[in-house]
């Protein structure tokens, strides 16, 4: 049967053009099962079919039925009726090119519909390089045309083009003209052209506009695409123009899964595999992602390939059950590898404009309020909540990672071997109070304070070597996440081993804080027993405790890192320690308050 396969996809191969090998053999089959897996998956590359993963419809999605103002499947369509050109935005991997085909089809195979308009959908990412020419970069997108109508039996008028060997970076608008009227003419429909990642273009980004506005100026649909959706990362306005660029109705941002809609594909998984996800799961998996697609899916895939390393005695001890437990170690692997999102990520943090916004939450300080177009900006690519948090908790852990990684002034201090939490066992405990000594030793004797760096950049820099040290440390043999505090000017550290035989459970949280100098006018003194010490001691203490008794711990760690002027004269050391003991609710909790102050130190 081998020869004779291989003889009918060779004949296949001949007859069919610009389509994937894996379509050929689709076309070829009977069953999609002769080359892939019978069972479908989670999915996070490209764009999702239905026929292969776990695929949740556009048009029963509860996050677009949500809010007026949402994004949803009438909204499209009543726009296209209205022959508006639009924009569909949102970050990498939010499922924008599943919902865009998922409109063109809708568009060519509904009855009514397809009576009056033809959809195409075309893809220009990596239509450019370095040293493109214009009229290079626009023929490619006509070819793409022309490889996109042939799917619906259509004819792009390529050979317009040639014999022209000037003006062709105008082939463009001329195309669609000439298409669109031969549509309308033969057949009385409206031509509706998607270009998804419009906004991969670089150099001709705004010749490119110009050629779209042109078209939307003249008589439509008899001479231009009566609707044209422009889809990508960012709007039109987030990019410098030098003028006006484009007539646009509306811009739409997509939008992060409910709840409801990570169950319902949680529950295609349940169907198909046979492993029940508990409705603790379920929260764990919307707490760490808060509905970012490509997450809800990551996940997925992470605890499929759980399973499938476990033995079968491991599978029959697990039942096959996805808990919240499961789901922790699924993320905490993901955090640590680098893949095609997080690498997205590494990009975009590059950004002025968005490292503007992003490490002043992170820091938990305020970001400038003049900065008020890069908030909108940093919402739009998904890294910022509506609420002007950072997006999910799961980003909250890797974007300080990243950060680090991408600022060679970060890296050098960051770069650093931390010791393996064996070397601080103690009768069978970690010893967290030499960790932490351990850690300020580093600080001090890594080169890092200087009398040269008395500002703002030095507050970032030591933050983030404090969460870089205790992530290694953590990680050692252990989980470490940083817990959100946003709003406190702190943020904690959650440390934890579990299920390690040369030591018991240990579980820690550290909650750090940077003190900053007011010009040595109203310096606080950290005397932290002192039951007449300042406000801000006692509203770190208080943040503290309150962390303590949500985790049911009665032993806490704070650490003050201080800018002020001076104020440590009475004291030999630069590091400040005591021991405070607390009692809320007759339960007694003991507190390790360390305060480090940096001037006092690099003057010495």
């Amino acid at each position: 049967t081998k020869p004779y396969i291989c003889m009918l996809l060779s004949r296949h191969i001949l007859k069919l053009r610009n389509n994937s090998f894996k379509n050929i053999c689709s076309s070829f089959c009977f069953s999609k099962n002769l080359f892939s897996n019978e069972k479908k998956e989670f999915n996070i590359n490209g764009p999702s079919n239905p026929s292969e993963h776990f695929y949740l419809n556009p048009e029963e999605l509860k996050c677009y039925e949500a809010a007026e103002e949402k994004l949803n499947i009438d909204r499209i369509l009543g726009y296209i009726k209205k022959n508006k050109y639009f924009v569909v935005h949102g970050p990498r991997q939010s499922m924008k090119t599943s919902l865009m085909k998922y409109i063109t089809n809708k568009i060519n195979k509904d009855e009514e519909l397809s009576k009056e308009y033809l959809c195409t959908y075309v893809n220009i990412e990596k239509i450019e390089n370095s040293n493109s020419t214009e009229g290079e970069v626009f023929t490619k997108i006509a070819g793409r045309l022309a490889d996109a109508a042939e799917e619906h039996n259509d004819e792009f008028p390529l050979e317009f083009n040639r014999g022209y060997k000037d003006g062709r970076e105008f082939i463009l608008s001329r195309l669609l003209r000439k298409w669109s009227n031969k549509r309308w003419r033969e057949e009385k429909k409206k031509s509706v052209v998607i270009f998804d990642e419009y906004d991969s273009l670089k150099m001709y980004y705004e010749s490119f506009l110009g050629q779209i506005r042109d078209g939307y100026h003249k008589k439509r649909p008899d001479f231009f695409p009566s609707s044209v959706i422009l889809c990508g990362m960012k709007k039109v306005e987030d990019k410098k123009l030098t003028g006006s660029p484009f007539n646009i109705a509306e811009s739409y941002r997509t939008k992060n899964w409910f709840r409801e809609d990570v169950k319902a594909l949680y529950r295609q998984y349940e169907e198909e595999y046979g492993n029940r996800v508990t409705e603790e799961a379920i929260d764990r998996i919307f707490y760490w992602t808060q509905g970012q697609p490509w997450l809800v899916n990551r996940i997925g895939v992470g605890i499929m390939e759980h399973f499938e390393l476990l033995s079968q005695e491991e599978k029959e001890k697990e039942k096959c059950i996805v808990t919240s437990d499961i789901v922790d170690r699924v993320v905490n692997k993901i955090k640590i590898n680098e893949e095609t999102h997080l690498m997205s990520l590494h990009t975009l943090i590059k950004e002025p404009r968005i490292r503007n916004v992003i490490i002043p939450l992170i820091n938990n300080s305020q970001y400038d309020p003049k900065k008020e177009m890069d908030v909108e900006y940093v919402k739009d690519l998904g890294i910022l909540s509506e609420e002007e948090n950072i997006a999910n908790p799961f980003y909250e852990q890797v974007l300080p990672r990243i950060i680090i990684s991408s600022e060679k002034s970060l890296s050098r201090y960051i770069n650093t071997k931390v010791k393996d939490y064996r070397t601080y066992i103690k009768d069978g405990k970690i010893d967290m109070n030499i960790v932490i000594n351990d850690f300020f030793n580093l600080l001090k004797g890594g080169g890092s304070i200087n009398k040269d760096m008395f500002y703002s950049e030095l507050e970032e820099t030591i933050v983030f070597f404090a969460y870089g040290y205790f992530r290694k440390f953590g990680n050692s043999g252990g989980d470490v996440n940083r817990e959100r505090q946003q709003g406190k000017g702190a943020f904690d550290i959650h440390v934890q081993f579990k299920d390690i035989d040369d030591i018991d459970d240990s579980e820690f949280v550290i909650e750090f804080k940077t003190e900053k100098s007011d010009g040595g006018k109203g310096n606080r003194s950290f005397d932290f027993n002192n039951t007449k010490a300042s406000k801000q001691v006692k509203k770190n203490k208080e943040q503290l405790l309150d962390y303590l008794q949500s985790r049911d711990l009665t032993t806490g760690y704070l650490l003050v890192i201080d800018f002020q002027d001076n104020i440590y004269t009475k004291y030999k050391e630069a590091l400040h320690y005591e021991e405070v003991k607390l009692e809320r609710k007759g339960i007694s909790y003991n507190l390790h308050c360390y305060c480090f102050n940096i001037k006092h130190y690099a003057i010495r």
